[in-house]
C-alpha cells in the first residue's frame, strides 16, 4: 500500500455526521510514539514513531561544579535502563509530565530550535533538541512561580506505552492514525482551537494578551447554508463543564429531560458565536449521548472535555491521562452503538502539544490565513506548522490499521477538519487561505464499509483523582475572558475556572432568557 493516502470525495459522500473530540496538550510521541514499537503496522506502511536512539541534551553540572551536556534518552514510561543497558521495570506514572511544561510560542521555539527567538521569514530546520532544557527552565521560572514544585526535567522524555493508552492506541490500531498531523500554530491552546473553528487565530500566537478570535467559523458557514434552505444541515457543540445553575428553563433533550447548563470554551473565545441565536446549538455531552442513541446526530458535532475541577478529563498535564481515556471510550461506544454509526466519522485529536516531547520537525510552508496582514503577534508569519499531535480517525469506512498521511506537499493540520466538513456537506467557499490549502481527511475512507469488525472498548479504572484546585494557564485565560465580557472582576480566593462557570451563566444564558 502507498505510504500516503489520496483524497477520496466518493468515500466522503457516505458520511452524514462528523464528530470531533478535541482534547488538551499532548504531542504525538507522548501518547502514541511507541504504538508500533514491537511490531510493524499492517498494510505495508511505515510508522513515524519512537526508537531508543532518540535523545535530548540537558545542561548539567558535575560534582566538581564543571558544566557538561548530558544525553537524556527517550524512555517508555514504566521501563528504565540501568547503566549496563538492562531494563528495569518500575510503576508507570499516569500523570506525567508534572508540573505543566512551557507551551507558549517562545517556549515552543526553544523546544524545536534551542532558541527563544527564531527567524520569521526563513526559519532554520528544527532539530527538536530543546525539550529537556526548556522543561528545566519552565519549572524554575514558570511552574514554580505558579506554586508547582520542580521535578525531574528528564521526565519530558518518558512517553506512554500502548498498554497505558489502551483506548486511544486500540482505536489507532483498529481504525486509522495519522503520524503526520500537526497543530496549526507552534504555541498554545486558544490560537490552535481558533484554527480548528475558524482556520485563523486572528493573528494571535499566545493565549494572551488577546484570547478572543473574531474570525468567521465553520459553524457560521453551516448556518449560512441553512439560511439558504438546506434544512438537512445542523451543528452542535457539546460538553459537560458544569455550572452551578439548573437548566430548568432550557430546552429538553432528546430523552425529554432538561440538561444541566455548562460553559463552552468554544463559545467563550469565538466572538461570532456570542449571539443568543446560537443558544440552541450548545448542549451537554449527555445530550450528545442521547442523540447518539436515537441516531439523530447533527451534521457536525464538536465535543469538549472537562477542562478542570474534580471531573477534569481533558488530559492536560499533570492530570491522570486515564480520565480522558474513559471519555474517549464513552464517546466511541456511544457512536459505535448508534444507528448512525455507519454514516459517522469520529475524529479524536488534541489542540496542541503542550510542551510534551516529539521528535518530528514540524513542516514549513504553511499558508498564512490572511496574506494581506501577514505578521501576527511576536511578528509570527504563520508560515510553519506546530508540533505533531495525535489524530485518530474512526469509521466503518476506515481500513483497519491505516497510517494516514496526506498525499501532497501540505500536511494535515486542524484546518483539515474544517476542509473535511466543507467538502462532506458541499459548503460554499472556504474561511481563509489556510483551510483553502488544507487537504481533507477523506483519503482514509474506503468506498465500502467494514462489517462487524469493530473493537469493544473498555474504559480504564484506577485513575488518580483530579485535583479540583489545580490551576493552569487556560483556567486563568477563561477567567480573564469572562471578566472582559461581563465586567465582573474575579477574586484571588476563587478558582478561575469556577469563576468562569459562575459568570458564564450570566453572560450567555440569563442574557438570552431575559431577551425573550
Amino acid at each position: 500500500m502507498n505510504q500516503y493516502v489520496k483524497s477520496n470525495p466518493k468515500g466522503l459522500k457516505n458520511i452524514k455526521h462528523i464528530v470531533t473530540l478535541m482534547l488538551e496538550n499532548r504531542s504525538f510521541d507522548s501518547l502514541l510514539g511507541w504504538l508500533y514499537d514491537e511490531k510493524s503496522p499492517p498494510n505495508n506502511q511505515n510508522f513515524g514513531g519512537l526508537n531508543s536512539q532518540l535523545w535530548n541534551p540537558l545542561n548539567n553540572i558535575d560534582s566538581d561544579g564543571v558544566p557538561f551536556v548530558e544525553k537524556v534518552g527517550v524512555e517508555k514510561n514504566g521501563v528504565k535502563e540501568d547503566k549496563y543497558g538492562e531494563k528495569i521495570s518500575y510503576p508507570a506514572n499516569y500523570a506525567l509530565p508534572s508540573p505543566d511544561p512551557g507551551e507558549g510560542f517562545r517556549d515552543t521555539n526553544y523546544q524545536l530550535y534551542g532558541y527563544y527567538d527564531v527567524a520569521q521569514a526563513y526559519p532554520p530546520e528544527a532539530l527538536n533538541q530543546g525539550f529537556v532544557n526548556n522543561y528545566q527552565n519552565a519549572m524554575l521560572y514558570g511552574a514554580y512561580s505558579f506554586g508547582d514544585q520542580p521535578t525531574n526535567p528528564r521526565d519530558i522524555m518518558r512517553c506512554y506505552t500502548p498498554e497505558q493508552t489502551n483506548v486511544l492506541s486500540t482505536l489507532a490500531q483498529q481504525f486509522s492514525v495519522s503520524d503526520q498531523y500537526y497543530c496549526s500554530v507552534p504555541s498554545q491552546t486558544l490560537p490552535n482551537r481558533s484554527f480548528v473553528h475558524a482556520a485563523t487565530s486572528g493573528g494571535n500566537v499566545n493565549n494572551s494578551p488577546n484570547p478572543f478570535c473574531d474570525g468567521r467559523t465553520i459553524y457560521d458557514q453551516i448556518e449560512e447554508e441553512i439560511k439558504k434552505g438546506r434544512s438537512e444541515l445542523s451543528w452542535g457543540i457539546f460538553g459537560n463543564n458544569p455550572m452551578p445553575t439548573s437548566g430548568s428553563k432550557r430546552k429538553k433533550d432528546a430523552q425529554g429531560k432538561f440538561g444541566k447548563d455548562y460553559f463552552s470554551l468554544t463559545r467563550l473565545c469565538m466572538t461570532s458565536l456570542h449571539g443568543p441565536e446560537f443558544d440552541k446549538n450548545f448542549h451537554s455531552l449527555d445530550h450528545f449521548f442521547a442523540l447518539s442513541t436515537s441516531g439523530e446526530l447533527p451534521s457536525y458535532s464538536f465535543l469538549e472535555p472537562n477542562f478542570g475541577g474534580p471531573n477534569q478529563n481533558d488530559q492536560h498535564p499533570p492530570q491522570d491521562i486515564r480520565h480522558a481515556e474513559k471519555l474517549i471510550a464513552e464517546v466511541y461506544n456511544a457512536i459505535k452503538n448508534s444507528p448512525a454509526f455507519e454514516s459517522t466519522l469520529l475524529i479524536v485529536t488534541y489542540d496542541e502539544h503542550g510542551g510534551c516531547y516529539d521528535h518530528v520537525s514540524p513542516p514549513k510552508g504553511a499558508k498564512n490565513p490572511d496574506a494581506s496582514n501577514p505578521a501576527g503577534q511576536d511578528g509570527f508569519l504563520f508560515n510553519r506548522f506546530g508540533v505533531r499531535v495525535p489524530c485518530v480517525l474512526i469509521s466503518p469506512y476506515v481500513k483497519k490499521g491505516l497510517i494516514a498521511r496526506a498525499d501532497g506537499y501540505t500536511p494535515y493540520d486542524h484546518t483539515s477538519i474544517i476542509r473535511t466538513v466543507q467538502n462532506c456537506f458541499d459548503l460554499t467557499g472556504t474561511l481563509t487561505e489556510r483551510d483553502k490549502a488544507a487537504p481533507d481527511l477523506s483519503g482514509v475512507l474506503e468506498d465500502s464499509p467494514r462489517k462487524n469488525d469493530f473493537p469493544d472498548i473498555t474504559a480504564p479504572d484506577c485513575a488518580l483523582a483530579s485535583d479540583p484546585n489545580h490551576i493552569n494557564d487556560l483556567h486563568r485565560e477563561c477567567a480573564r475572558m469572562t471578566e472582559l465580557l461581563s465586567g465582573i472582576p474575579s477574586t484571588e480566593e476563587e478558582h478561575p475556572l469556577r469563576f468562569t462557570q459562575n459568570i458564564f451563566d450570566r453572560v450567555f444564558i440569563k442574557r438570552s432568557l431575559n431577551s425573550k
